[in-house]
């Protein structure tokens, strides 16, 4: 029996909690939501435009559509809102429909993107989530060279929006700036993923006790068997840095032979 809605089934309606929001889990049919999306597709022309993909995209990603056509639909009480829906190019398309085109294609051939894409809804505030889309229309979710990459990443997301997110600023958007840098630190062709995988372990570790900088950690050149041993004695020569009022270079330690630092 076909599933006949009046409105579309929602999951960010009313007052939204700003920062490093852990979002509930979507418990819509994957019937609800291809209902979902075409109700949406009567308030938003792209999104009507989408429908014969519609059959293209995985079960596991409608969620991830209707997600981000309600996200793109919501407008913000904030003095500075980003608008999705508007057109961005000569040919009228919006950063909603460069998002719905890159998914369309990725769902099949770089799901591991559409995942990652899916954890930072699931992690963060409406407000990130539209930075991460502006940033992220127009090709490098189709990008399957960055397939290991994305994988890797993904656990760390509910990491890195803790770490950026938390205190919410309702009047900046340098928080999301900061998620994103971590994000391209680690989705980037030169990171290595076995070291991105490295990263929240180290963190454990070192906390705020030694300078640290992703992007040179994931995509230094040192090989991945010494950066481990490295780990095991980063949290005690951390403590002696800090002990002698000095700051340990992390990454730099990582790389090096421990007795040559």
């Amino acid at each position: 029996m076909a599933i006949k809605l009046t409105a579309p089934l929602t999951r960010f309606g009313g007052w939204q909690t700003m920062g490093a929001v852990k979002h509930p889990a979507d418990t819509r049919t994957a019937e609800e939501l291809k209902e979902t999306i075409r109700l949406w597709a009567l308030a938003n022309k792209e999104v009507k435009a989408f429908l014969p993909q519609l059959e293209k995209i995985k079960e596991k990603h409608l969620g991830l559509v209707a997600d981000t056509i309600e996200l793109s639909m919501r407008r913000a009480m904030l003095s500075e809102d980003i608008n999705l829906i508007e057109p961005v190019e000569q040919n009228g398309k919006s950063i909603l429909g460069l998002m719905l085109d890159s998914y369309s294609v990725a769902s099949k051939e770089n799901p591991e993107a559409l995942d990652f894409v899916q954890e930072v809804i699931n992690n963060t505030d409406t407000r990130t989530a539209k930075v991460f889309f502006l940033e992220s229309a127009g090709g490098v979710l189709e990008n399957k060279d960055l397939a290991p990459q994305f994988k890797a990443t993904t656990p760390l997301v509910e990491f890195f929006a803790k770490q950026t997110l938390d205190p919410p600023n309702p009047i900046s958007f340098a928080p999301q700036r900061n998620f994103m840098t971590l994000v391209k630190s680690a989705v980037n062709e030169h990171a290595n993923p076995e070291k991105i995988s490295l990263v929240k372990e180290l963190f454990d570790k070192i906390g705020n006790k030694a300078y640290f900088k992703l992007f040179d950690f994931v995509v230094a050149e040192a090989p991945v068997s010494k950066v481990k041993d490295n780990i095991n004695s980063v949290e005690q020569v951390a403590d002696m840095f800090v002990r002698d009022r000095k700051i340990l270079d992390a990454v730099k330690f990582l790389n090096r032979n421990t007795n040559l630092y």
